[in-house]
């Protein structure tokens, strides 16, 4: 084999570290074939199922490797007080101290700042990998190290390079023979380097010291080992695809590496500078998931409007998630105080419902307006939206760590299910918040009909009708409607406090749900009338008889529940423009940096 064009990543953990892996060797052949051509090159990875494929263009040469494979430098040696000493003379390092030192001075001036902008001569911003730096060190330092450090003693040696990519270049990947190759080339050399090195857990999150055995015919503590050149690949890879944070409030740490279905490697290191800017505060634990689908997908649909050439590629794939990236491999690892544990593995995908088959579609999800710096001017996407929405509720509460967990499931899912279990218990919160006087954002009218639009077309009917949109007025109007006004001082009309859990309860049963309904119409109907012969003007609408025909006939059609779901969503969703100072979200102060 003279050249290479297409390398193979078997998924043998289903963990993160296939994708770190990946990741990895296309950083390793995209500095080659940059060195090789003097040119950008063309670096895709495909999920192709039990693996992933990764093309290259143009072909790597073995040539190419042998002449430049000695100047490769991925990554560096992290350098501390305690090991500056025991490091190789000469290796490229970066240095923990002088980085953790950089981070003090710039959160110490933006405490001092506040809201201002720091400005050019301010300090500078915290290294993009400052969050690596810190999950690395200091429990697997040494592990880290001591690759880094096997790979700056063989450099110079093509050969070890070419074990790695001709163990890649075909699937099933050959490990044995790859650790034999290694074993020769090392008794060659005098390289005292074992072929297989202990796996470390922060890029192999199931793979930590226990009880390991495959078969069980005895009990030993022990670690998992791997072979070197891989984990060298994981812990570049780290760097290319993988963001870790600290979680809010505990020093336990979440880890989320990208997942992709077919990504250039260009525009993922795009994309994840974009996205790592959007992740510079600390999470809790569910929020997390959800911003991180979130600001990821917003990420990648702003990288997409700013590359034409993108733009065009992804016209008619409709799904992001099933066409560029499925989302993330996570990992939760609890402290233990001088040792970290893999508590939870899982995955976290990308909306389903975002669709894109033009570049003029990603206005529905992302509004470039929606930063605008008058808040009369803002105009908010669908993303724009669900992230203001989650970033009120405070986890450590019940009731939003339910509403959070709902959804979490919305936005890594395909349907309404999860938005509509949201909806109908976010009334009893809403509602409890603002008459405490309290921070509460609720998503408008707008977005629910753009959601259905573009999930379950089939319901727009529902939304398009009189009837529906005349009842949701009657709902809104005797709930959040009623209660501003009560809070304003008017007392005109009651305030319906259990209104939306009362229709829900009865919504599995098509005659219990047109009963409560029609008794709260009743009710409505009858307070409007008497109001008007009591009170001044202005008036609400009431409800007519025609309005009750067209929703029974819809629940005919659709059922109960499904119509149900969408009037307690519509109902206590918010009008806009409409000037309801306690709906204005204080976003910012309800932030806290991850220092």
């Amino acid at each position: 084999m003279n050249s290479y064009t297409d390398f193979y990543v078997d998924k043998t953990s289903r963990t993160f570290a296939d994708s770190l892996v990946a990741f990895g060797l296309a950083r390793v052949l995209a500095d080659l074939l940059n060195r090789q051509t003097g040119s950008a090159p063309r670096i895709r990875l495909h999920d192709a199922g039990p693996y992933y494929r990764i093309t290259c263009q143009p072909a790597l040469e073995r040539a190419a490797v042998r002449e430049h494979g000695p100047t490769l430098e991925p990554i560096r040696a992290i350098k501390t007080a305690k090991n500056a000493a025991s490091l190789p003379a000469g290796i490229p390092a970066w240095d923990y101290e002088q980085e953790r030192e950089r981070v003090n001075l710039y959160f110490a001036a933006r405490k001092q700042a506040g809201k201002a902008d720091l400005g050019p001569d301010g300090p500078p911003k915290p290294h993009v990998h400052w969050d690596i730096f810190r999950a690395i060190n200091p429990g697997a330092l040494v592990g880290y190290n001591g690759l880094v450090a096997n790979w700056w003693a063989v450099r110079r040696q093509p050969e070890a390079l070419l074990i790695l990519l001709d163990l890649y270049a075909v699937t099933p990947n050959d490990f044995a023979a790859a650790e034999g190759a290694w074993k020769q080339l090392a008794k060659d050399n005098g390289w005292d380097i074992k072929p297989t090195v202990t796996c470390q857990q922060v890029y192999n999150p199931d793979q930590g010291k226990g009880q390991n055995k495959g078969k069980a015919d005895g009990l030993s503590i022990g670690n998992l080992d791997g072979f070197w050149l891989s984990e060298w690949l994981k812990a570049i890879g780290f760097y290319e695809a993988a963001l870790t944070r600290q979680v809010r409030g505990a020093k336990d740490r979440k880890t989320f590496v990208v997942a992709p279905r077919n990504l250039a490697l260009a525009d993922n290191q795009k994309v994840m500078e974009k996205f790592v800017g959007k992740m510079q505060f600390a999470e809790t634990s569910t929020r997390f998931d959800i911003l991180a689908a979130i600001r990821y997908t917003v990420a990648l649909l702003e990288h997409i409007r700013e590359e034409p050439s993108l733009a065009s590629q992804i016209s008619g794939r409709r799904s992001i998630r099933q066409n560029v990236v499925a989302g993330f491999h996570t990992a939760f690892y609890k402290d233990l105080g001088n040792a970290t544990a893999t508590m939870n593995v899982s995955f976290i995908a990308l909306p389903g419902w975002v669709k894109v088959e033009t570049s003029e579609d990603i206005r529905l999800y992302v509004n470039p307006k929606a930063n605008h710096e008058d808040p009369q001017q803002r105009e908010y996407g669908l993303l724009d939206e669900l992230e203001l929405l989650v970033r009120q509720f405070d986890e450590s509460h019940s009731d939003a760590f339910t509403l959070l967990q709902y959804l979490r499931d919305f936005v890594s899912g395909d349907n309404l299910d999860a938005f509509f279990r949201f909806t109908n218990a976010f009334p009893a919160y809403l509602m409890g918040q603002r008459e405490q006087g309290k921070y509460a954002y609720a998503l408008s009218t707008e977005f629910i009909e753009r959601l259905v639009m573009s999930t379950e077309e089939k319901l727009t009917p529902i939304l398009q009708s009189e009837g529906f949109q005349n009842i949701a007025y009657a709902i809104r109007q005797s709930t959040v409607t009623a209660q501003y006004r009560k809070k304003q001082g008017d007392r005109k009309y009651d305030v319906r406090y259990g209104l939306g859990q009362e229709l829900a309860r009865k919504s599995r049963y098509p005659k219990d749900f047109v009963a409560a309904l029609s008794d709260f119409l009743h009710k409505y109907n009858a307070e409007n009338a008497q109001v008007m012969e009591t009170r001044p003007a202005p008036y609400r609408r009431s409800v007519k008889t025609t309005d009750i025909d067209e929703i029974v006939r819809l629940i005919d059609e659709f059922g109960s529940e499904t119509v149900a779901n969408l009037l307690i969503a519509y109902g206590y969703a918010r009008v806009p423009r409409e000037e309801e100072p306690d709906m204005q979200p204080d976003i910012e102060s309800k932030q806290e940096e991850n220092e």
